[in-house]
């Protein structure tokens, strides 16, 4: 039953919802003191589910014999309740999509005012990672080496990197390593032509992962559960350069001799 009670669950029950259902289901017409029974729940706190279940169209009611009787209806039902929303969201949907421009139209008014995008968990760090590639606009980028390589697998690093210079995207990065990752360097130098530094963390605290983009500030964080975040603001933009390019001063006398 358990996992019966976990599809339910994904489809839109929540766990009692979804006991109460496939105890009506199993009973056939039966009391609510019955389907609590058989659902292990109390009758007080059944009647209020039943009630929500009548309301979704997953029970039906009827009296026999001066009690009340209730009927699972079939689990088809379910997946045309899930149609039936599935298709008003749709509507929704198109109905935004066709005033999209103007909505966009009205935020611009407000340019000034910097906008901010979450990602959150691996996938959204992913996402967050697509809409990087595809802004072809040169990059600056402090990288806790380490971490990342631990976070992403080879595969995902190269096709990350690959896909930044086939948008033809030049940039500069300092690696933050325990040790240098000669390899890697000379690969980002030889074949991306970007410029690359390497200090340890001791010089520079790994604290997260930032670049700049254009007007586009990126910041992610891969500790417990991995965030992501985009500022778009072309002054905080300006001032990371400048942060920067200090940085990058700093780390020129020890990282000339190895150019």
């Amino acid at each position: 039953m358990k996992h019966l009670v976990k599809h339910l669950f994904h489809a839109g029950l929540n766990d009692r919802e979804s006991r109460v259902y496939l105890a009506a289901l199993s009973l056939g017409s039966s009391t609510v003191q019955e389907i609590a029974h058989a659902a292990h729940i109390s009758r007080s706190s059944t009647y209020p589910i039943v009630d929500s279940l009548l309301e979704l169209g997953l029970l039906h009611a009827i009296e026999t014999d001066g009690k009340r009787l209730f009927t699972a209806d079939s689990p088809e039902r379910m997946i045309d309740m899930l149609q039936m929303q599935s298709d008003q969201i749709m509507k929704r949907k198109a109905i935004l999509e066709k005033a999209l421009p103007e909505l966009c139209a009205y935020e611009q008014r407000h340019e000034t005012r910097p906008r901010v995008y979450y990602y959150e968990g691996k996938e959204g760090i992913h996402r967050l990672a697509r809409r990087y590639e595809e802004k072809a606009e040169d990059f600056i980028e402090i990288v806790p080496f380490d971490t990342l390589r631990e976070f992403f697998d080879v595969h995902e690093f190269s096709d990350h990197r690959e896909k930044l210079v086939k948008n033809q995207v030049c940039g500069r990065v300092i690696m933050v390593a325990a040790s240098e990752p000669t390899k890697e360097i000379n690969n980002a130098r030889q074949q991306y032509g970007w410029e690359v530094r390497h200090v340890l963390p001791s010089e520079l605290p790994e604290a997260g992962h930032i670049s700049v983009k254009g007007n586009e500030v990126y910041a992610f964080s891969y500790e417990g559960v991995p965030i992501g975040v985009v500022i778009e603001s072309a002054p905080l933009a300006q001032t990371l350069r400048r942060v920067f390019e200090l940085a990058w001063f700093s780390t020129e006398k020890t990282n000339v001799a190895n150019e």
